[in-house]
This record gives structure tokens, C-alpha cells and sequence, in this order.
């Protein structure tokens, strides 16, 4: 065997005992890493998701304000006309805002709490609407949607608000913000 070979060899073996030892659970216990709380994960894999999903829902809105305020004038009519405009400016910063702190973990706890909020006005708006016949689109993700409410509609956002609240009632997070700053991780 020539030297390059012989090396490739030795390198690809200790790359293999490696995985062997990762695989049977012998390198936790020789550098006695700390153990994956699946909770824990479960929770921060949710509060990214959220984030994401509040993210992007705010940016079709955030480019568009005037479609989302004859958005709100068709279907939410219920927010008082003075204050129309200013929703249609506000939600869409609070959702991105919101999401971001949610993808970061920076305040992750009061970025749920504004999640939980937020999916719970926006279910009993859709409530509302469905229940009285009224038949217009959405506006959850897209301004211009063809997306009506419907039942679904309703069920989707209730789930988003357990995911949320999963969020929110976790005792920690993975990956926070946080936790950078020096604050306590909780």
C-alpha cells in the first residue's frame, strides 16, 4: 500500500469507530455531554416554527399596507373605522417583530404570549365571520389570497394557537437569545 492510501485508511477507521462510539452513546459518557430534554427540543423546534410562520405571514402585508386595509374594510369591519389604518400598519410589524423574537429567541416568552394573542383575535374574527355568512378572503398569508374562511380556516388558526401556547407554558428553550445575553435560561 502506498502512504496516501495507508493515511486515507487510518482516517476513514477513526471516522468509523467515531460514529460507532456516537451511535452506542460511549462519547456522552466519556465527555459526559448534557442529555437532549426532548420537551425541551420539542418546544424550541414550535417557537422556530411559529416564528417563521408569523414572519412570513407578515410580509405580503408589510409590502402592501393599502390591500390590507381594504382587506380589513371588507372583512374585519368590526375593527372601529379610525383605528382601520392604523391595524393595517401595526399588525403586520407586530407579526414580523413578533416572529423574529420567536426565530431568535430573544424574549421568546412575550413573543408567545403576542402569538397566542394574535391567533386568538384572529380565530374569533374568523369566527365571527364564518358563523355569520360573511364570505371573504382570509388575508392570513396573502392580501390578494383566494383563500376564503372557512371551517378549516378556523381549526388551522386554533391549532397555530396550541402550538403557541405549547410555546408559551414550556418551563425552557434550545437556542435562545436569550440565553446570550446572559439571562437566566428559563
Amino acid at each position: 500500500m502506498k502512504t496516501d492510501e495507508l493515511l486515507n485508511d487510518k482516517v476513514l477507521c477513526a471516522l468509523s469507530l467515531f460514529l460507532v462510539l456516537v451511535w452506542a452513546g460511549a462519547w456522552r459518557r466519556l465527555y459526559t455531554l448534557p442529555r437532549l430534554d426532548t420537551e425541551t427540543a420539542a418546544a424550541t423546534l414550535l417557537r422556530i416554527a411559529c416564528g417563521f410562520l408569523l414572519a412570513g405571514a407578515s410580509l405580503d402585508k408589510l409590502g402592501d399596507a393599502g390591500a390590507f386595509l381594504g382587506l380589513i374594510k371588507e372583512c374585519y369591519f368590526y375593527v372601529p373605522a379610525p383605528l382601520q389604518p392604523l391595524a393595517a400598519v401595526v399588525i403586520p410589524w407586530l407579526e414580523f417583530f413578533t416572529g423574529l423574537c420567536l426565530i431568535s429567541g430573544f424574549r421568546w416568552r412575550g413573543a408567545a404570549l403576542v402569538f397566542c394573542v394574535l391567533m386568538a383575535a384572529y380565530t374569533l374574527a374568523i369566527t365571527w365571520d364564518v358563523l355569520h355568512g360573511i364570505d371573504c378572503a382570509c388575508g392570513c398569508f396573502k392580501t390578494d389570497s383566494a383563500e376564503r374562511m372557512t371551517g378549516w380556516t378556523v381549526a388551522r388558526d386554533l391549532l397555530f394557537f396550541g402550538d403557541g401556547f405549547i410555546v408559551l407554558t414550556s418551563p425552557r428553550t434550545y437556542l435562545s437569545g436569550d440565553q446570550l445575553n446572559g439571562q437566566r435560561a428559563m
